[in-house]
């Protein structure tokens, strides 16, 4: 009994075994089919590494080319056929590659093997090319698609646009595609849009109202609102600027950036739009810009064209708040339109006393860029007149008024009231900067005192102050002209530090010259009426 028993467990054990054995053997030959079949051998798996292949951007064709080749070989080495995903891949390499040979060959294999090309693999083609902005090319592939009956669609139009280099020609392309019933792309728009020249601002502005009203998903491609802004701030164009604004910030949230911003600004400012001005300041501060003085200038220019200007001044209360101290620098436009006329000069100063009877504060910059309008303007009696006003108008004068009214003394010729000026600002206290110097080594190298310009000079450099080189161009200039032997001595100084004396030179030679046939002409015209005169007192 107890054999027997050992005897079943013996065969129940060799059975076992025998079963193992045909499960593995059986196993083995399911993992080899499941193997040949499986989809990492089929021509799915190897068009799917083709595809990835082409679509990459980056890297050389010749490299990419290498490797279409390699994985089409072992298609061959697995004795599978190409299809048209096989065929398009290797369109795709040969066309990046500029290998017009062998695209030939791949079309006529494909039509030997009855697969016809497709739009799509043409317009790979058209891609590749397109990339290299040959449109010579395209357009004899665009002729061969044509002569086998192959229709262009509207990505065909988009890769022949992308082509063009001639933005006239790039619209006759775009209006083909228009008549012959194709719908342009979103990116066939942006692409004409972003590409446009000034000239054609109009054109691009009008594709996008297409835009708008073709229904297209405009959200989805925001850059087209910045590129037509960009576009109409470069022209001026005010309506335009203020529309895209409008849409791009307002309505779709977008963040321009600074230069973009810089731009709507410099619109404003023109046409005098200070609502879009005071918004685009408000957006530059919500995108995280700190607050500079080339965002402010733009408004208080604005202002002006407006003819506010009590807004305008009051533009630089709001910078001192805002942490950025006005200076000279931030009226520097609104100084020359005021010195166009003295009409504007006066209004600009009635404001100022306006302002002091509001009880307004008056920004020493407001006061500064009224008596440099007066000097500009080489007026004389109102540069003065306006600069002993400052107490009535609570205005304590620093270096900027003192400078301001040097450059009268320039402008207007105005001898020795240098020294008057001078002589008031130590008596102020006020400590004359770079700017100061300047205006007095001119000063005084025109009226042929240069003992005193080499005084400045020296002044200067005992505060540790390099003179600039137009400090040295004027004393060379004046020296010259008096034959003073000083004038190579700053020559050779201008040298050491580094300046290019040569300019003095030049601007000498050229002077001298233009002084010669001046005196020429005259002479000429001199000997002229003078022989008139005699033959006339000889009849």
């Amino acid at each position: 009994m107890m054999n027997r028993a050992i005897s079943t467990r013996l065969s129940l054990t060799s059975f076992s075994k025998q079963c193992s054995m045909r499960f593995a053997s059986t196993a083995t030959a399911t993992k080899k089919i499941v193997l040949h079949n499986h989809p990492s051998t089929s021509l799915a798996s190897f068009n799917n590494k083709l595809a990835k292949l082409v679509r990459m951007r980056k890297g050389n064709a010749r490299n990419v080319l290498s490797k279409v080749l390699e994985i089409t070989n072992e298609i061959k080495a697995q004795n599978l056929s190409y299809d048209i995903n096989t065929y398009n891949a290797l369109l795709a390499a040969y066309a990046r590659a500029h290998d017009k040979s062998n695209i030939d060959k791949t079309i006529n294999q494909m039509e030997k093997e009855g697969i016809k090309p497709t739009t799509d693999s043409y317009n790979l083609i058209l891609e590749a090319y397109a990339n290299h902005r040959n449109v010579e090319v395209q357009l004899a592939w665009k002729k061969e698609m044509e002569q086998k009956g192959i229709e262009f669609n509207n990505i065909s139009y988009f890769h022949l646009l992308r082509g063009q280099r001639d933005y006239r020609l790039a619209l006759e392309t775009f209006n083909e595609m228009k008549q012959r019933g194709l719908t342009p792309t979103l990116s066939s728009y942006t692409l004409l849009i972003q590409n446009c020249p000034t000239e054609q601002s109009k054109k691009a502005f009008e594709l996008l109202k297409e835009v708008e009203e073709s229904g297209m998903p405009i959200a989805s491609e925001p850059s087209l609102y910045f590129h037509m802004m960009r576009l109409a701030t470069s022209t001026y164009e005010l309506d335009v600027t203020s529309y895209c604004w409008k849409k791009a910030v307002n309505e779709l949230s977008l963040r321009p950036d600074e230069g973009t911003c810089i731009g709507v600004l410099n619109v404003a400012a023109r046409k005098g739009d200070t609502s879009l001005a005071t918004d685009v300041i408000r957006q530059l501060s919500k995108n995280g810009y700190p607050y500079k003085e080339h965002y402010f200038t733009p408004l208080m220019e604005a202002f002006v064209v407006k003819n506010d200007l009590k807004s305008a001044f009051n533009v630089l209360d709001i910078m001192r708040i805002s942490g950025v101290p006005p200076t000279m620098k931030s009226v520097y436009n609104l100084r020359k339109r005021l010195s166009t006329s003295t009409a504007m000069i006066d209004k600009a100063y009635f404001t100022l006393e306006e302002m002091k009877k509001e009880k307004k504060p008056i920004d020493i910059v407001a006061f500064n860029v009224v008596v440099a309008a007066c000097a500009d303007a080489g007026d004389v009696v109102r540069t003065i007149g306006t600069y002993r006003e400052a107490a009535k108008l609570g205005i304590t004068p620093d270096v900027d008024t003192y400078n301001a009214i040097l450059d009268v003394c320039i402008n207007g010729r105005v001898e020795d009231m240098d020294n008057v000026v001078i002589t008031e600002m130590k008596n102020a206290n006020v400590t004359p900067n770079v700017d100061t110097y300047v205006k007095m080594i001119e000063i005084c190298s025109r009226r042929k005192d240069f003992e005193q310009a080499f005084q400045y000079l020296e002044q200067m450099k005992d505060y540790n102050t390099l003179p600039p080189e137009r400090c040295y161009f004027t004393l060379a200039y004046n020296l010259s002209n008096r034959n003073d032997p000083r004038y190579h001595l700053v020559l050779e100084e201008m040298e050491t530090l580094g300046y290019d004396a040569t300019k003095v030179k030049r601007f000498m030679a050229k002077d001298s010259e233009e002084r010669y046939n001046k005196e020429k002409r005259h002479n000429r015209e001199e000997k002229y009426n003078n022989e008139k005169r005699y033959i006339k007192e000889s009849k």
